[in-house]
């Protein structure tokens, strides 16, 4: 961001944590970062553009010093308001961010987090912080009330300091039309500055898009708390205007990122044959996945005459036990016709797969062996967390399976004894997370499908160095900090 004293002063400044894109360096997936402009604050700042209120945007994940960088925006700035989001791992930066803040710009400024950890430990969010207000679910309207200075006490769904006292509100109705809101803001980026490898995107910058909110699915490892299964969309027509208006600013590739882009199936048709009518050419994927019961051969098959390139599947297992003890209301005979579709359409996969599910036992970690018949061109794998918002974790908690709330300990990709599985030890979760890469993408069947991918594609020399990075990241953090 840039200050500019001879503007409008700021009425709130965003700020994303400087690990926002960096949570999973050094890691089995490290070659998959990817780097993005936040759609939140994009959102958050359209509805307060509307109402003649100033936001910025400061993205620490993208500076090289953090930090400083920080507190000199700080120091110039100075905002009436800060915003932060974040995920449950980076609870801890959010935590040092407000620190800072309220050190440089004192008691005037009020410091408000959203997301799905503040939604989820609202409370607790306050009482560890020097945060004023939390956020709890969808924000816009929220968040426009408390910047026109409306009394707290009236505002619907927020947590909020009073004096010495933690206060809270009644809960906020969801946003019934997603058409009524007003275009994202991404004029607060300068999305230039944005780029992810060519392994995770076609063009570039790469731009996150939701055509609608909500997930009417029930499985207990998911984090619902900000949308939860209340199921609203944007109509085709709305979406298709979207990616008009982002290709105008330069936007190179759409990431649809729906808990559930395919719950209406004839609606997510109804895009893709919108978007050919209208000619639309960016590159697009459905990066947070489809469930394998809700499409069909139709659908994929538009999909990708409408320009999507790559399709997220959720497996995440393959024992039909542990898929019933996370309520994923799916089969593997499901899952297996899904492949089957997608690689019909000839479409690109990345299958999504996750060891130490409730009832796994060592030899429900079959799920490898799963993986390696599905054969999506890529696989992610992860070791289950309990996060904090989902019936799990409620579960675990209850049981006293809980080890630590140090949540900076809560990654995916790098296994840490933070809860007690009931079956399985932390250092069995950790020896099988490395044999399901391992199996997987040194089997000669994927290999052969790569390297003959990969001269196709002329992309040979990247899949090689992506593929090193994938299996030596010690050894490039290393090589990295050699420079």
């Amino acid at each position: 961001m840039s200050i500019n004293s001879t503007q409008k002063p700021i009425d709130i400044l965003f700020i994303n944590p400087p690990s926002a894109f960096g949570a999973y360096e050094n890691t089995k997936v490290s070659v998959f970062r990817q780097v993005f402009p936040l759609l939140s604050f994009m959102s958050l700042g359209g509805r307060l553009k509307q109402e003649g209120l100033k936001a910025d945007i400061l993205d620490l994940g993208i500076e090289k010093e953090p930090w400083g960088i920080l507190r000199k925006t700080l120091e110039a700035a100075k905002p009436r308001f800060i915003g932060i989001t974040s995920t449950t791992p980076l609870f801890f930066e959010v935590k040092d961010i407000a620190k800072i803040a309220r050190e440089i710009l004192g008691n005037e400024v009020k410091i408000i987090y959203g997301g799905p950890h503040a939604t989820a430990l609202p409370k607790e969010s306050l009482e560890e912080t020097e945060i004023n207000i939390a956020v709890v679910s969808e924000g816009e309207e929220t968040l426009k009330e408390i910047l026109e200075g409306k009394n707290l006490s009236a505002i619907k769904g927020i947590f909020y300091k009073d004096g010495g006292k933690i206060l809270s509100t009644s809960a906020r109705g969801f946003i019934k039309n997603l058409d009524s809101l007003p275009m994202p803001d991404i004029s607060l980026y300068d999305i230039r500055r944005y780029h992810c490898s060519g392994l995770v995107s076609r063009g570039t910058p790469v731009l996150h898009m939701e055509t609608s909110r909500g997930c009417p699915s029930n499985c207990s490892f998911c984090n619902k708390n900000i949308f939860q299964r209340f199921f609203r969309t944007k109509s085709a027509e709305r979406v298709v205007d979207e990616m008009k208006y982002f290709i105008k600013h330069g936007v190179g590739e759409f990431r649809i990122i729906d808990d559930q882009f395919a719950t209406d199936i004839e609606r997510a048709k109804k895009i893709c044959k919108l978007m050919i009518k209208e000619n639309i050419r960016v590159p697009w994927n459905l990066a947070n996945g489809v469930r394998v019961d809700r499409v069909d051969q139709e659908f994929l098959d538009l999909a990708k005459k409408a320009g999507c390139y790559q399709v997220g599947i959720g497996f995440e297992s393959g024992d039909q036990k542990s898929l019933d003890s996370i309520d994923k209301g799916i089969t593997l005979e499901q899952a297996a016709k899904c492949m089957e579709m997608v690689k019909k359409a000839g479409l690109e996969s990345v299958g999504f797969f996750m060891l130490g599910l409730p009832a796994d036992t060592e030899e429900s970690l079959k799920t490898i062996d799963f993986a390696v018949k599905m054969m999506p061109t890529y696989a992610k794998c992860t070791v289950t967390l309990p996060l904090p918002g989902t019936r799990m974790f409620d579960q675990y908690e209850k049981e006293g399976r809980i080890k630590t709330r140090d949540w900076s300990q809560y990654n995916f990709h790098k296994v840490g004894d933070v809860y007690k599985h009931p079956n399985l030890s932390a250092e069995t979760l950790k020896r099988y997370y490395n044999l399901f890469y391992r199996r997987f993408y040194f089997n000669p069947r994927y290999l052969k499908m790569r390297i003959i991918k990969s001269i196709r594609d002329k992309t040979f020399l990247r899949d090689v160095y992506y593929g090193l990075k994938t299996f030596l990241p010690d050894f490039f953090s290393f090589l990295k900090l050699g420079k």
